[in-house]
């Protein structure tokens, strides 16, 4: 008896590609139940990424209908659905999927129970076959209390929930994973009962699955680039695994995508955009934007940054807003296209020496022109830093642009002093300026970038301007 096992992970909203690819999946299953075999079908996380139009208009809707169109069996959150689509609106999520969500490591922080849109595990059974599917999600513990939700790490889960799998006496246990290649890894040799794992977070490529053990382990890379298929040899009288094959399949580019997928995706399109459309307020003066240096758009964030959290020196990189804006009205679109990014605030203390640091890796190309990545980071370059609550004095020189003196309140930056800076939590856990890696972060506080800005424009007060970045002609080194 074969049984086949198709997948996808971290697509993060690339809508074309993931039209392609699960077109290709959908041929291949119907392929096998043509054959007679049994098929099972389910995605990993990190489907739905706010930084398309069609996920900020629904709020993860678009991509929610898709995976029914689609037609998986059972689905878990990465943390793209989890962090950033607000817990109020996971009901809809589930209504416009229509199938099982599977989370089993998050829980309501007051009272410790179950969240009703959540389910820990679920059991299928096709053609006599019993399997188990768990679904994990990273513990972003911190994170995740911001939305007074608790975040159990993935071992301690499982501890619990095997047990209860085994009394269900199903044939295969399989765990839908979004914790990343490494912890998929250590969890396969921890808990040997697990038969397959289907990963995602990390975006491997396993042409082939990976075994520790006598667990499999698969991972489908990530943007719509592959799909998985894992095919098991079933003896059925053993009731045991007898062979496998299979693993990540390329993106065909020249796949047609099925019609039915396009025009549903079409009619998602036509609601983000017109929910888009709504206007959060008229600019009478351009704000205009600068990927290092002074930035009036960069002053508005930071500024409100400084105000929302209490810390007195606030700082970003310039790439994570992308335009600035003219004079007129400002929409919802305006916000998504600006600041693309799911960026959450966080305080970090840093001392003075480490804030001058970072104030002369933010002049340096090197640091300014580094293409970002990761850490829910949607820009290209990286940027210099962007300030509010400090005064820099810049100098030409010929060695390059160099810090001469920086101000707090009036007085010279201390170095020896301990600050609180608010930033974001880009920052603080991505290694491109080191500095805020080593200070200690005090709290993360909501909501998004985008949101802040977005509310600090709609202010009828008017925006500082003034130049943070005072340069100065010197002569010599």
């Amino acid at each position: 008896m074969k049984i086949h096992f198709f997948h996808t992970n971290d697509v993060h909203s690339h809508f074309e590609e993931f039209l392609q690819v699960t077109t290709q999946l959908r041929r291949k299953r119907e392929e096998a139940l043509a054959a007679g075999e049994i098929a099972f079908t389910f995605e990993i996380g990190d489907n739905a990424d706010r930084k398309r139009m069609e996920t900020e208009g629904t709020l993860g809707r678009t991509n929610a209908a898709l995976l029914k169109q689609i037609g998986y069996d059972a689905w878990t959150f990465g943390n793209n659905e989890g962090l950033t689509i607000s817990a109020d609106r996971w009901h809809a999520l589930v209504e416009a999927a229509q199938m099982p969500l599977l989370v089993a490591n998050l829980s309501d922080l007051k009272t410790g129970e179950r969240l009703p849109e959540l389910e820990p595990y679920l059991v299928l059974e096709r053609g006599g076959i019993r399997i188990g599917v768990i679904g994990l999600t990273a513990a972003f513990v911190d994170f995740y209390k911001l939305y007074s939700i608790a975040a159990e790490l993935p071992q301690s889960t499982l501890k619990r929930l095997l047990p209860e799998l085994e009394r269900e006496r199903v044939d295969m246990v399989v765990l839908l994973s979004h914790l990343g290649l490494d912890l998929d890894r250590k969890i396969a040799a921890e808990f040997p009962e697990i038969d397959i794992i289907f990963g995602g977070h990390s975006h491997h490529i396993l042409t082939e699955p990976e075994q520790v053990g006598r667990t499999l382990i698969c991972q489908a890379g990530s943007y719509g680039s592959h799909y998985g298929h894992l095919s098991v040899e079933w003896d059925a009288q053993r009731r045991e695994r007898k062979s496998y094959s299979g693993g990540a399949v390329p993106r065909d580019p020249a796949e047609e995508p099925d019609h039915e997928l396009v025009e549903l995706f079409a009619r998602w399109q036509e609601e983000a955009a017109d929910a888009l459309s709504e206007v959060i307020t008229d600019l009478a003066e351009p704000l205009e934007h600068a990927l290092w240096g002074n930035s009036p758009l960069a002053n508005v964030v930071t500024d409100r940054l400084r105000r929302l959290t209490g810390a007195p020196i606030a700082m970003i990189n310039g790439g994570l807003l992308m335009h600035g804006l003219i004079a007129g009205p400002v929409t919802r679109a305006d916000m998504l296209t600006c600041c693309p990014g799911p960026n959450t605030p966080v305080v970090v203390e840093l001392t003075g020496a480490q804030i001058l640091s970072l104030l002369q890796k933010g002049l340096d190309k090197a640091y300014i022109e580094r293409v970002g990545k990761g850490h829910g980071f949607r820009g290209h370059f990286v940027g210099g830093l962007q300030v509010s609550g400090l005064l820099v004095q810049v100098a030409q020189a010929e060695a390059g642009l160099r810090v001469v003196a920086v101000e707090h309140d009036g007085a010279p930056l201390d170095p020896a002093r301990h600050y609180e800076v608010a930033a974001v939590d880009y920052l603080y856990f991505s290694s491109v300026y080191e500095e805020f890696k080593q200070g200690q972060a005090i709290r993360f506080e909501l909501p998004f970038l985008r949101e802040l800005l977005a509310s600090e424009l709609g202010r009828s007060e008017r925006q500082d301007s003034a130049p943070r970045y005072l340069l100065q002609e010197v002569r010599g080194k």
